[in-house]
């Protein structure tokens, strides 16, 4: 399966979630205003999140088992160092990043399970010459076992602390099971792990030369987090946000799709303030991280780095996330159950 496949191929399985509430009092005309906007704003560099929009079609598509399935037959990705301190650790369908800091090592979700844990994130450090014994940290952006599922078996090996949001921890905690895959745990995911260091919107955490600010952005979970920090590429600073969630595969509720998209104005004033110019994704599929890789691979000398997007282009993500959110909004009606 080619990259572009696997994008249009994630993108129809999210339209499968919400299919099957387009009998309600949809809006065609608002939902055309919509993806006009949304694809405008994507130009021809965020396909993967414009895909987003597909879930304002009835058309049904492929489940998430299907697409898993058909990932995971693909290579495994090769972990790769692509900024100074910043490195990619993750797989067709699910992405660790790790932050090197003067003080060890901070890894950005944990993936599926205990297998890709040691495969891709112990190993991926290992091949990087980098020693998974300095993770220190393990941020979960939100609390959906493709992101958790590895969490414990890191915390186990190397006792890193594990930090969430509170408003997921207390999700987990709550239901004793994933908020999004239910209570009979899907065995592809690794046991959720044991509360441990909370989050809440503004906090910061600082190892050693490095501080990640927490924004929490209520959407693809209410406690979601917005991870921003400052990476290097040869020496020259930038500004990153891990964007922590992004499907709208919570079903076919108006409200939080109008909630996903108030977040995503609301962020794109807090990241210009913050002069973001990079993003990166959990799902190679959004932030396009298996092209830019290759570009960087074929990199000359002077040339920017793939991964460093620019300001305007963080805004635009936000815009079509945004913008697709409305669309589905729009597409499945106001009357639809559920808030």
């Amino acid at each position: 399966m080619t990259y572009q496949a696997a994008i249009a191929l994630a993108a129809v399985a999210l339209a499968s979630i919400i299919s099957t509430a387009h009998a309600q009092k949809a809006d065609p005309a608002a939902v055309q205003e919509h993806i006009a906007v949304a694809t405008a704003a994507a130009k021809s560099d965020l396909q993967g999140a414009l895909g987003l929009c597909k879930t304002a079609s009835p058309t049904p598509g492929p489940s998430f088992m299907d697409i898993y399935r058909a990932m995971q037959k693909e290579p495994p990705l090769a972990p790769m160092q692509v900024m100074d301190e910043l490195y990619f650790l993750g797989a067709q369908w699910t992405t660790a990043w790790a932050i090197k800091t003067s003080a060890g090592i901070i890894i950005v979700d944990a993936m599926d399970n205990s297998d890709e844990a040691e495969h891709y994130i112990e190993g991926g450090l290992r091949k990087l010459g980098l020693d998974p014994a300095d993770i220190k940290y393990v941020v979960v952006s939100h609390a959906h076992g493709d992101h958790y599922g590895g969490a414990v078996y890191l915390k186990d090996k190397f006792g890193p602390h594990v930090v969430m949001s509170e408003i997921d921890w207390k999700a987990l905690e709550e239901t004793q099971r994933d908020p999004l895959f239910g209570s009979k745990r899907n065995p592809m995911f690794g046991e959720p792990p044991k509360r441990d260091q909370a989050v809440n919107d503004s906090d910061t955490l600082t190892l050693g030369d490095t501080t990640l600010k927490f924004y929490v952005i209520p959407g693809h979970t209410l406690g979601t987090l917005a991870t921003v920090f400052t990476l290097h590429d040869h020496g020259e600073a930038h500004r990153v946000v891990a964007w922590g969630g992004t499907a709208y595969n919570f079903g076919p509720l108006p409200d939080r799709l109008q909630l996903y998209s108030d977040t995503t104005v609301k962020y794109k004033a807090v990241l210009k303030q913050e002069s973001a110019d990079m993003f990166l994704s959990n799902h190679v599929v959004f932030d396009a991280a298996v092209s830019k890789m290759a570009a960087l691979k074929e990199r000359q000398a002077g040339e920017p780095n793939p991964f460093v997007v620019g300001q305007d282009t963080v805004q635009r993500f936000l815009t079509v996330l945004g913008e697709c959110a409305l669309a589905t909004k729009a597409s499945i009606g106001e009357n639809t159950p559920g808030k």
